[in-house]
């Protein structure tokens, strides 16, 4: 660990700067990992381990979270404890094969699992496939079958051309390329399917002999739940999402492979048959009653998140010194504003570095960067008020019928923290602690005004 003693203040910050990077997995075993959810009861990850090793040969599961819960970390931690137990465990990020704003179509999303599992393969045991590479092999087919696609007219055959990576990039980036492919597919999807499963098989096989210690061979395909509409469109991504999730199930499964899926969090408002998804929920630190009792062992947690980051040493010198209790009195308003959520809390805790002028920092630091955030969450409509000023009172996202307006609503409040899912026996909703009031505030407002309209003139 770095001897902060001899940093000056400057110094200091920056290495705490390097420390508080918002968006940045963490492997297990960093130094900066907090164990948010191992002490949980049911633990998500914990249990996706058990389905797999009781399952032995095949299985599919789910692992969702609002933005910003850790998912990408707990699944390089499940990847870990997997491979601990004697699997070979196979990572893809979605994002690197499909556009997040567009909707996936069943034949682009095989193609995509397929070609994202081979390149993971070549990485992960650090060989070439060449010829042998599903997006190689997927133009040959095309090929050898007659299906022509515009912009893609070369045999896999010829030397000194990549019309696998050719394939894979405009899969990704050319709307007419997949279109054409889509329709060009729509009546051969069985064959697809063979193809695909073929490649995994021949992967499969191929990993195991590399690998003869592997029990089995699990594949985790990251950041689906990253597909969502943009606000204010008709909801043709979260629409296709849901018809790939209910309708093409089965395809989500590989025969003699563990899958693992991230999905998005607003699928329990959709599908809510599916039951079987594991959720990453925040850190809860009140209670789910009408006066939010404070809940110690989320504090405790939230506490350890920051002492992590700057050590026994480094909080003294930047928050001064504690309490008798041996509290940070500026550290625990920060994390009561952060709602109990990881990444809001690290944010607050940059923010402070960037601002700070001198040390130890001062309230007033802490009181800017929390308006600062507050700010960033405000509702800016009525109608925005409302639904949270519902979730609020209710503890719940009241869709009793969900549009794509409604869901891209939640969605986005999930997203940005205004809203937070957490647990306390049962699921339950409450309203970012940051604009509870303000919420409050303008729906006072315009009640007043209401009443002033309605005034006989």
């Amino acid at each position: 660990m770095t001897d902060i003693k001899p940093l000056n203040d400057f110094e200091f910050r920056k290495w705490l700067h390097s420390r508080l990077k918002v968006d940045e997995p963490l492997q297990p075993g960093d130094p900066l990992y907090e164990p948010l959810y191992q002490a949980a009861v049911g633990d998500p990850v914990e249990m996706i381990g058990t389905e797999i090793s009781l399952a032995v040969v095949e299985s599919l599961n789910f692992l969702s979270g609002f933005r910003g819960s850790g998912k990408t970390t707990e699944l390089f931690r499940l990847k870990k404890d997997l491979e601990n137990d004697g699997h070979f465990v196979v990572y893809a990020n979605a994002l690197d094969y499909l556009l997040p704003t567009e909707p996936i179509h069943i034949s682009d999303f095989l193609l995509v699992l397929a070609g994202s599992f081979s390149e993971s393969v070549e990485a992960s045991l650090n060989i070439d496939l060449q010829q042998e590479g599903f997006w190689t092999r997927f133009v040959n087919y095309l090929w050898n079958t007659g299906i022509r696609i515009d912009g893609l007219d070369v045999k896999a055959t010829v030397p000194g051309t990549d019309v696998g990576l050719n394939f894979k990039t405009s899969l990704k980036e050319v709307p007419s390329f997949r279109q054409e492919l889509r329709q060009k597919l729509a009546t051969r999807l069985g064959e697809v399917r063979r193809q695909v499963h073929e490649f995994f098989e021949f992967g499969r096989k191929r990993i195991l002999s590399s690998q003869p210690k592997s029990t089995s061979v699990v594949f985790l395909f990251d950041q689906l739940e990253q597909l969502r509409d943009p606000i204010g469109t008709e909801g043709r991504v979260a629409d296709s999402v849901t018809t790939l999730l209910a309708n093409h199930r089965s395809d989500l499964n590989v025969p003699l492979l563990h899958l693992v899926y991230t999905v998005p969090p607003w699928l329990k408002f959709k599908l809510p048959q599916l039951s079987d998804v594991r959720m990453l929920y925040n850190v809860k630190l009140w209670k789910n009653d009408e006066k939010r009792t404070r809940f110690s062992a989320g504090w405790k947690t939230m506490r350890q998140v920051v002492e992590r980051r700057f050590t026994a040493q480094g909080l003294e010198r930047y928050f001064g010194k504690p309490t008798k209790a041996g509290v940070f009195s500026l550290v625990d308003r920060l994390i009561q504003a952060s709602g109990g959520h990881f990444r809001d809390l690290i944010f607050l805790l940059r923010e402070t570095v960037l601002r700070a002028t001198e040390l130890p920092i001062t309230s007033s630091i802490v009181e800017a960067t929390i308006n600062n955030l507050r700010t960033s969450y405000r509702p800016s409509n009525l109608v925005d008020a409302r639904l949270l000023h519902q979730i609020a009172l209710h503890r719940d996202c009241m869709l009793e019928n969900p549009t794509a307006e409604s869901l891209q609503r939640i969605t986005f409040f999930l997203d940005t923290h205004c809203a937070l899912i957490l647990r306390n026996g049962e699921e339950w909703y409450d309203v970012h602690p940051l604009i509870r009031d303000d919420v409050e505030e303008i729906l006072k407002r315009d009640e007043a005004a209401r009443s002033r309209d309605a005034e006989p003139k």
